[in-house]
């Protein structure tokens, strides 16, 4: 995944991509086509356990603070355990942008993430523990694009963007904005 990050997804070569990892040439595409197979490999095993994180957090009834602050946590955690994914990311994204195909696969991604946020939302709002007026769609994406710029400022002013100090702000903004009056 290093060489992704420093070299950009565009750049990196397979050659550099099995030398890092210490795996033959044969053993890649044994697994993979290209490049782009192996990136969504990766992102599938992330999203799976981001997923994890998300439903963890609401299958317990906590308070809604606590909830949103386990959601973050996870989701940031995975961040903290490999902080190159970020680099790797917006990369991709930047890949995804300039080719269409990947960029409505990306957008399906995303999307799966959005619906599984509504539903979680959706639970809560039938159990009391947010607002009957929120629009869940809106939130689920506001939520996301949260997460996402929080992640993005924390790469590019790491000496002043750290998640671990975002976490509570975010946590109460983000439950005060859900919480039902």
């Amino acid at each position: 995944m290093g060489v992704l990050a420093r070299s950009g997804f565009d750049r990196a070569t397979v050659d550099e991509i099995v030398r890092e990892a210490g795996f033959s040439k044969g053993a890649f595409y044994v697994h993979f086509e290209t490049k782009e197979d192996l990136f969504w490999a990766m992102l599938e095993e992330r999203i799976s356990r981001q997923q994890e994180a998300f439903r963890q957090a609401v299958e317990h009834t906590h308070p809604l603070a606590e909830n949103v602050q386990m959601i973050l946590s996870g989701v940031f955690g995975l961040l903290r355990d490999d902080p190159l994914w970020g680099s790797l990311y917006a990369e991709f994204a930047a890949h995804a942008s300039r080719n269409e195909k990947v960029r409505q696969r990306l957008a399906a991604m995303y999307e799966r993430w959005r619906e599984l946020i509504v539903d979680i939302l959706s639970a809560s709002r039938d159990a009391g523990r947010i607002r009957k007026d929120i629009d869940l769609q809106f939130a689920a994406t506001l939520l996301i694009a949260t997460v996402e710029g929080s992640i993005m400022q924390s790469h590019l002013a790491p000496e002043t963007v750290r998640l671990e100090a975002m976490l509570e702000p975010l946590t109460l903004t983000l439950s005060a904005w859900l919480a039902p009056d």
